[in-house]
């Protein structure tokens, strides 16, 4: 553990350290232990240290059954002079106890309140370590761009939408961009995670917040492309919407390849354990390799999904900027002929649009009024994307609103 203690205290806060340790399943004792219990546990670690003669440390036992016998010793501040190596020695505990480095526990301790997703390009554009700074631009722009897309998928899983929601936005901003890594030059992105401080019920995993439930997204997105390539058919994405990727993601994923390493990237995703859902379990990691075969199926899919036909209920609010009747508008006895109005509305949803809907004779003598008069109107109904037009189909409820 010579790193930790050569950069300093913040390099593991306390903060994550005993986040890290909640999400593992260890917690504080309350009860002291007897005078010479500590002296008898192989794996028990020692840090105790006394400043004015109170005790400035706690002791974390573990929920596990096999791990009853181990306690860690954690300090409460990080102004005690020997914070770095004290934290640095529940760091080797832990690794026995994981079976893995100290280096992976510190820094999965580090990462405790992030998922993770590491891109990596191959080698042959990489130069003394480096890449050229405009691929470097197209990453970090593509990236937040496929966090965006793939965030409004998962508020709204429809085949595509018009525009980014606001939540969407915000959370890609929120994301972090962490170091770059050596080898094969990579990228790090961290989406934020909030400490889970649900009641944790025997058998019930807790709901996953809205950052974690992105990033499952993109995994399972990753997932049917990989099938999809296999099957030589762009059917595993466009059939599933409702958990994987839309057309928007689809786009942005690809152009981020093209944009950033044509020949492709690798993406390692790892998940904090602090919301995997058992204590026991340990952090989920996920690994693919998007290429040319991938992209041309991804472009493939977003295709096929853009030509969807979309549909929902909706209720169109706004001013008539058109008329058109095939009958005599004031007779009302005229059911034959078609009497259309186009309607200017925005919504967040779907910026500012023209909606066409076809009005029976009465409804229709009020959309000239409000016409002439430049009042709004609202009709519900179905509204429907054909092509570039949208239709409102079913239209009732023509009224003035307020």
């Amino acid at each position: 553990m010579k790193d930790l203690r050569e950069t300093g205290p913040g390099a593991v806060p306390l903060d994550m350290l005993r986040r890290y340790l909640a999400a593992t399943g260890w917690h504080v004792r309350v009860a002291e232990p007897e005078a010479d219990s500590l002296e008898t546990l192989a794996a028990t670690v020692l840090l105790q240290s006394r400043e004015g003669g109170s005790r400035n440390f706690v002791v974390y036992v573990s929920s596990a059954p096999d791990l009853e016998a181990i306690e860690l010793i954690v300090p409460n501040s990080v102004q005690s002079s020997e914070y770095a190596s004290q934290v640095a020695r529940v760091i080797d505990a832990l690794s026995v106890v994981e079976d893995r480095s100290t280096l992976d526990v510190a820094r999965a301790i580090r990462e405790v309140a992030f998922d993770v997703v590491r891109s990596r390009i191959p080698d042959a554009l990489v130069v003394d370590d480096s890449i050229r700074m405009e691929m470097a631009q197209s990453f970090v722009s593509g990236i937040r761009n496929v966090l965006a897309a793939t965030a409004n998928t998962e508020l709204e899983p429809l085949p595509y939408f018009l525009r980014t929601k606001k939540e969407a936005s915000e959370y890609a901003n929120r994301c972090r961009f962490g170091h770059t890594f050596r080898g094969s030059f990579g990228f790090t992105v961290e989406s934020p995670l909030e400490p889970n401080n649900q009641a944790v019920l025997p058998g019930i995993a807790p709901a996953p917040p809205f950052e974690r439930r992105v990033i499952q997204r993109m995994v399972r997105g990753m997932r049917t492309v990989s099938v999809a390539v296999s099957a030589d058919s762009a059917d595993p994405i466009t059939d599933s919407i409702k958990t994987g990727f839309s057309a928007n993601v689809c786009e942005q994923l690809a152009s981020l390849i093209d944009g950033t390493s044509p020949n492709g990237i690798a993406f390692d995703f790892s998940f904090s354990p602090e919301w995997v859902g058992t204590h026991a379990a340990p952090p989920q990691e996920a690994h693919f390799e998007l290429g040319r075969p991938q992209v041309e199926v991804i472009r493939e899919a977003a295709k096929l999904l853009r030509a969807r036909v979309m549909s929902w209920e909706e209720t169109v609010f706004g001013r008539v900027i058109r008329l058109a009747s095939q009958a005599d508008p004031s007779d009302l006895t005229d059911t034959m002929g078609e009497r259309e109005v186009a309607i200017l509305w925005s919504s967040e949803a779907t910026g500012d649009i023209t909606v066409r809907t076809s009005l029976s004779a009465t409804d229709y003598l009020q959309a000239v009024e409000a016409h002439a008069a430049g009042r709004p109107v609202a009709v519900s109904g179905t509204l429907e994307r054909r092509g570039r037009r949208w239709v409102l189909i079913n239209p009732a409820n023509f009224h003035f609103p307020g």
